[in-house]
């Protein structure tokens, strides 16, 4: 008996949810009226404050009456913004949002200027010659554009919207299911996409990177880890190493950046993260359990997929990554929602649209920690000098450009004639070795079909 009373009491709570709305609910469907006696709209004569015991049949009839569907109008209208207000407590929690920075209300570029810290002379008491010399400073500018314009949509027919109104659950229902379509949607996308930035880079080696053996257990983990540290300290001392502006833009100008310990983040796939005990990790660089999670973000992985599961871009070589929250230049421009009622089927259109920047800077300090160096071919190279004279039992060496400046590819020397002159590769350069008068000619090349040539004289 006391079973049945049991069961009975269950389905009477349960009725009694169904029948009047949640405190959420309630909140926000008179937040929506509000809105209505702001803006002047007519949905607030008509529709009553709603309360604990407001039925959806009082609530719903004035918003469904036929012969007055400006109210069901408004109501579709102000549906858009109590979505955007419920959005906070029902949406996907991105957790690389704390890498966007502010708002970019206006403009479809930004032009980011870096001045290179100043090079000491020395002190000469003499040197009046040096009160009007000309001192440049070195100026490194990268322009970034808006590169992400996305829309989501939905579509709420009249009939979805009545059904809606059969019960509070149902309205709820509906409410939650355009919050979980359009901004979850657009949530999701972007988290990707902060990910993705740092695939991007370094698939294309747009920044630097270390070189780790696969943590496959915690030794090999924390491995990794001591690298990661040791770099984290060294991104605080100045230096031209860690961000990737000579590496990509190639040239002579070098930029010295450094970081300020506050504004280092550490990005680790999960699996790694899993084998080390988070402890473990802020003892590794030196903070408190507490300081270091607000630096630790931790991702599923590094790669990129399409919507049925497949890989699209491959990441599973990188493991890790530290980085100035500066690398990342995410911006919004606009994250706002239209709507628009067609007549013809009688349903109304959501949009919610996203515009936004997404890039990364090649100013500020970053590496990568991966198990395999990323690959990329040369499409030219050019040596400095088309010719080169040099004297037997002497060296000469020869600068060369790749383009990109950041290719991967392994270049060579060859020479036509080794009796009279040998090369080799040292660095970005090749040098040459007189052998005996006479002359010869060096191929320097860079992958299949990329190549190109010196005439070089050897004298006695």
């Amino acid at each position: 008996m006391r079973s049945i009373r049991t069961a009975t009491s269950f389905i009477n709570i349960k009725e009694r949810n169904n029948m009047y709305p949640s405190a959420g609910l309630q909140t926000a469907l008179n937040k929506m009226r509000e809105m209505s006696v702001d803006s002047g709209s007519i949905y607030h004569q008509y529709v009553p404050v709603v309360t604990d015991s407001t039925t959806i049949g009082e609530f719903g009839a004035p918003i469904l009456d036929s012969q007055n569907l400006n109210v069901l109008n408004d109501f579709v209208g102000l549906l858009k913004k109590v979505i955007a207000t419920a959005v906070y407590n029902k949406t996907f929690n991105n957790p690389l949002v704390t890498l966007e920075g502010e708002r970019m209300p206006l403009g479809q570029f930004i032009e980011d200027v870096y001045v290179n810290p100043a090079k000491a002379r020395g002190f000469n008491v003499n040197d009046f010659a040096g009160l009007l010399q000309k001192y440049e400073a070195q100026i490194a500018t990268q322009y970034l554009t808006v590169n992400s314009d996305l829309q989501y949509c939905v579509t709420i027919t009249r009939e979805k919207i009545r059904n809606a109104f059969t019960s509070w659950d149902q309205l709820e229902g509906l409410i939650s299911g355009m919050i979980n379509s359009l901004y979850n949607g657009a949530y999701i996308t972007r988290y990707n996409q902060t990910k993705g930035l740092v695939t991007a880079a370094f698939t294309g080696n747009n920044v630097n990177y270390q070189l780790i053996s696969d943590p496959e257990d915690e030794q090999t983990a924390k491995a990794m880890i001591m690298q990661m540290r040791a770099a984290y300290s060294k991104m605080q001392i100045p230096s031209t190493r860690y961000n990737a502006w000579n590496k990509v833009k190639g040239g002579d100008l070098a930029l010295k950046t450094w970081s300020d310990p506050e504004d280092i983040v550490v990005l680790i796939s999960a699996d790694v993260e899993a084998l080390v005990d988070v402890e473990v990790l802020a003892r590794a660089f030196n903070m408190d359990r507490t300081s270091f999670l607000g630096r630790l973000i931790v991702v599923d992985d590094f790669s990129q997929y399409n919507d049925d599961g497949t890989v699209a871009v491959d990441g599973s070589n990188i493991k890790a990554m530290i980085a100035d929250r500066a690398w990342f230049k995410i911006k919004t421009q606009d994250f706002v929602m239209d709507e628009f009622y067609n007549a013809n089927n009688r349903t109304w259109q959501y949009y919610l649209n996203d515009v936004r920047m997404c890039n990364y800077s090649l100013f500020a300090n970053a590496i990568v920690f991966a198990t395999e160096a990323p690959t990329v071919d040369a499409t030219a190279i050019e040596a400095g000098s088309d010719t080169a004279s040099v004297k037997a039992g002497e060296k000469v060496t020869v600068p060369f450009t790749l383009t990109p400046p950041n290719a991967t590819t392994t270049v060579t020397a060859s020479t036509s004639a080794d009796t009279y002159a040998t090369a080799t590769i040292k660095g970005k350069t090749v040098e040459i070795t007189g052998v005996a008068e006479g002359s010869a000619t060096i191929t320097i090349t860079a992958g299949e079909g990329v190549t190109d040539t010196i005439a070089v004289t050897v004298t006695a």
